[in-house]
């Protein structure tokens, strides 16, 4: 359903008992959409749990975008999406770049974010796409990365992005384990091309922002919750520095290697996923 949120219309789906303690799951991309994080796990996470996915403001179902849009202003989206649900604290799960969202918001209102659940995590955009574009390699040993210092910047995103793209309909290769090279994720299929189209202008808007540059990997130092991360054994984005980080600098933090799986553990090893996030949330 379509939630009025600010300026903003946003599409929700909840799930599960409201009586549950309640999960926000942040999606990826940028511009990702929940579609497919629930089409394998919404059912799944909802037996224990209340379920709420949002496609972020100007993504897939959600109302396309009026205007310009930065991390900041997601984050106090999902506040008073928070707020206008009548929720007083909840978990947040984000996936890939909503990992980055996720971290941002946990430590920028610790008050509204009793755990954190980090799903292969894009934190530091230029440690993701050098993970990523190195992933790629193993398919096309000509591939050069240009080098970039300083943070992360859109000429840079566009350019790597661009780069992937050489990969053609093999690119989703280098994000799967080998068991799972045959998987396809729903939203590519059963969503409409508005919906398509809305992803991606909000993926250019978000990386125009001074916030996509914004060094983030100082934040772990400042989560307070209990955190989780998940990695998959052949994920390619999030680098090993920042799991070396994360591991260091994160006071309450777990780590979890998730042997076989890529990037979609949630939809490669699905049952593996929900016992994971389920008990971290209810523990």
């Amino acid at each position: 359903m379509l939630i009025e949120v600010g300026d903003a219309r946003l599409y929700v789906d909840q799930r599960g008992s409201e009586n549950a303690p309640p999960l926000l799951f942040i999606h990826g991309g940028p511009g990702a959409g929940s579609y497919d994080f629930l089409a394998f796990q919404g059912d799944r996470l909802s037996q224990s749990l209340r379920l709420i996915a949002v496609d972020q403001r100007g993504v897939q179902q959600s109302d396309p975008l009026t205007g310009p849009i930065s991390e900041p202003d997601l984050i106090a989206d999902f506040e008073a999406l928070r707020e206008k649900l009548g929720i007083e604290q909840w978990s947040i799960l984000g996936h890939s770049y909503g990992g980055r969202l996720a971290l941002r918001y946990a430590v920028t209102h610790p008050e509204s974010v009793t755990k954190v659940v980090f799903e292969n995590p894009g934190w530091d955009m230029l440690l993701a796409t050098d993970t990523i574009l190195g992933a790629a390699t193993r398919l096309l040993p000509d591939l050069q990365v240009p080098p970039h210092t300083g943070p992360a910047t859109k000429a840079m995103w566009d350019e790597r992005i661009a780069l992937l793209g050489r990969l053609g309909p093999r690119r989703m290769e280098i994000y799967l384990g080998p068991d799972a090279r045959d998987l396809q994720l729903p939203a590519d299929t059963e969503l409409s091309d508005e919906h398509h189209s809305r992803s991606g202008r909000f993926s250019d808007e978000i990386t125009k922002s001074d916030s996509f540059g914004e060094p983030l990997l100082p934040y772990f130092a400042r989560i307070k919750q209990p955190a989780l991360l998940i990695k998959g054994e052949f994920d390619p984005v999030t680098s090993p520095e920042e799991v070396g980080l994360f591991r260091s600098d994160v006071r309450r933090g777990t780590y979890y290697h998730a042997a076989g799986a890529g990037h979609f553990v949630h939809a490669e090893q699905p049952e593996l996923f929900t016992r994971l996030a389920t008990e971290f949330v209810l523990s």
